[in-house]
């Protein structure tokens, strides 16, 4: 086996919170209400509710073959041919998504923090700390990942309880005033961003210590995280409304920025940029480690360690090329990015256990 690292369950669920809050921490809350509007919160918690039929097909396509990633679960399902093009199709997929979540990283710190620094510094200081967190391996991540989780947590409580005293109920009101279709298209977005995302983690189930729970453990750890993105889209509504909220790209940043306690605890926004940061760095390191492996087992490598750096290289190049500007991948990129992820995270693993079924009932007869 090309892994011979394991994560604990505990370890498993950590990194699905943090993958599911990922990148969306800031972006969630524009991106829904780009879609329904006032009704935003609305579709997030129906969307909660379909990421968990999401989840349930993941772990539906992993029972296939308990041993097997995906990539290795398509090669012996698909047989040689057909399977090698499924695999280089989720390839592609992880590649250009580690990239694209180095590039918004980039982009937030080159607009809102850093606007001095060239964005290539900021996305090479990243990739480089991503390529030595796979050095390291799978374990050292789960690990890392524990340790970080509590100060997400932490500061994501904080930033939320300071905000309450600016919530305004009628940012939110009236309820389904344009009807139930804005609704169920900023549901869709939700299953989209982020749980059909969530498809790498295809890659990293057979590496974990099954328990008997794993599977409520997945599903309770993918709702808290759905949750936490709804409350933090809701948060936003109430405090600056639809019309912002949908105008700012970092929604949650600039929400931080409007915490303000008695002209004394201010300028809070720091602590969301820290949140977003951890979470965006396991989320990349993930992608970027089911495309080195997967790459290891197409090619029928021995170790994928001999990968890390040229990939890194390859993400990194691709980060800088993906977009000219902010505003090209704002307006080409993201819309053709949902049908990519219903492909990756709800056409393609129902595709695989279709034609696993039928091979399997075709070998009985």
């Amino acid at each position: 086996m090309i892994e011979k690292g394991r994560l604990d369950v505990r370890q498993l669920a950590i990194l699905l919170f943090l993958c599911t809050i990922g990148e969306q921490i800031l972006v969630f809350p524009a991106m829904i209400t780009s879609y329904a509007q006032e009704d935003a919160w609305l579709s997030a918690l129906l969307g909660v509710g379909g990421g968990m039929g999401v989840l349930i097909i993941f772990l539906a396509a992993y029972n296939l073959n308990p041993r097997m990633n995906l990539i290795e679960n398509a090669l012996q399902t698909f047989g040689s041919w057909i399977g090698t093009l499924f695999s280089c199709f989720y390839l592609f997929y992880f590649l250009i998504s580690a990239s694209t979540f180095i590039r918004e990283l980039g982009d937030f710190m080159t607009t809102q923090i850093l606007p001095s620094s060239p964005i290539w510094a900021i996305d090479l200081l990243f990739v480089g700390a991503l390529a030595w967190g796979l050095i390291q391996g799978l374990t050292c991540i789960g690990r890392t990942a524990e340790v970080f989780l509590p100060l997400v947590v932490l500061f994501l409580i904080i930033l939320l309880v300071l905000l309450l005293p600016q919530i305004q109920l009628s940012n939110i009101r009236p309820v389904l005033s344009n009807g139930i279709l804005d609704p169920l298209k900023g549901f869709v977005a939700v299953l989209t961003y982020p749980y059909c995302e969530l498809s790498i983690f295809m890659m990293l189930l057979p590496y974990t210590n099954q328990k008997p729970h794993m599977k409520k453990e997945i599903l309770l750890t993918g709702m808290i995280g759905g949750l936490m993105l709804t409350l933090t889209l809701t948060i936003s509504l109430l405090v600056m409304g639809s019309f912002l909220t949908q105008h700012y790209w970092f929604a949650s940043f600039i929400l931080a920025q409007k915490i303000n306690i008695g002209n004394f605890l201010q300028r809070m926004e720091a602590f969301i940029a820290c949140v977003w940061i951890i979470a965006v760095f396991f989320k990349t390191i993930l992608f970027f480690y089911g495309f080195i492996l997967g790459i290891a087992h197409l090619f029928r490598l021995s170790s994928y360690r001999s990968l890390i750096l040229p990939s890194a290289l390859i993400i990194f190049s691709m980060s800088i090329l993906i977009a000219p500007n902010e505003t090209y991948y704002l307006k080409v990129v993201i819309p053709y990015w949902i049908d990519w992820d219903l492909t990756c995270g709800i056409a393609l693993p129902l595709l695989l256990i279709l034609v696993h079924k039928l091979r399997a009932r075709s070998s009985k007869i």
